[in-house]
């Protein structure tokens, strides 16, 4: 007994095999699907030439020093290949060369280094502007309730210059010029904020941007103007 208790103890406790870290090739393709794509999307239509929707939900699925396979769609979408020019020499030229490839990307497709990836709600002077058009068009859904003898007539016969049938027509007369001057203000802010930043259109993102600036117009545009500015100083100085 002693001597077996003397051959156990005399054995080296078994090693726990360690798992290989994973190779250059596995962790860009695990990074870039993982943090970057937007910049994959932006490969696909810059250097493949898909268009916007067809570039939605990239996916890497290879690279070499010669190149990135992507699928268009997810991973089981169609393949392209998209060409390191010139040719890589190592795996360390792979980020520098991305970055650039990013750049180019976005320049050519009239889009913005900084993506906005979250809303902001209306603060301050923005929400008496909301507020205000907001119960603009409260009072046109609600006309056929402006009848005489109601107590609303009354009330409108007492308060409002011109009394309820002015109310009425005025309500109605500016209705299509207010709407038409709000979908306008959504519209070029689609063109010009949301899609030159990253948010995709119809997305919930967007749906809330676009909601909210409905209502308040010019105060969208400076808030999320606002935001840009503050992402831009913040990459400015990540960068020194």
């Amino acid at each position: 007994m002693t001597q077996q208790a003397d051959v156990a103890a005399a054995t080296p406790p078994a090693t726990t095999a360690q798992s290989p870290s994973p190779s250059p090739r596995d962790r860009i393709i695990a990074h870039m699907n993982s943090d970057h794509q937007r910049e994959l999307s932006l490969y696909l239509r810059h250097y493949a030439g898909l268009g916007h929707s067809a570039a939605a939900t990239p996916w890497l699925k290879d690279v070499t020093l010669e190149g990135m396979t992507i699928a268009a769609g997810g991973l089981g979408g169609k393949e392209y290949h998209v060409a390191f020019d010139p040719a890589l020499g190592s795996w360390a030229d792979v980020r520098p060369a991305v970055v650039e490839m990013a750049r180019v990307s976005r320049r050519a497709l009239g889009l913005s280094d900084v993506a906005v990836t979250h809303f902001a709600p209306p603060q301050g002077f923005d929400v008496v502007v909301f507020g205000s058009v907001a119960f603009y068009f409260v009072c046109w859904l609600t006309l056929g309730f402006v009848l005489p003898g109601t107590p609303i007539w009354s009330f409108l016969q007492a308060v409002f210059p011109g009394g309820p049938r002015f109310y009425r027509w005025l309500v109605k007369a500016i209705f299509l010029p207010v709407l038409a001057i709000h979908l306008t203000e959504c519209y070029w802010f689609h063109r010009t904020r949301l899609q030159r930043h990253g948010i995709e259109a119809g997305t919930s993102l967007w749906w809330t941007w676009i909601g909210s600036l409905f209502f308040e117009g010019v105060c969208g545009f400076m808030r999320f103007d606002a935001i840009v500015a503050a992402k831009k100083k913040e990459n400015e100085g990540k960068s020194h």
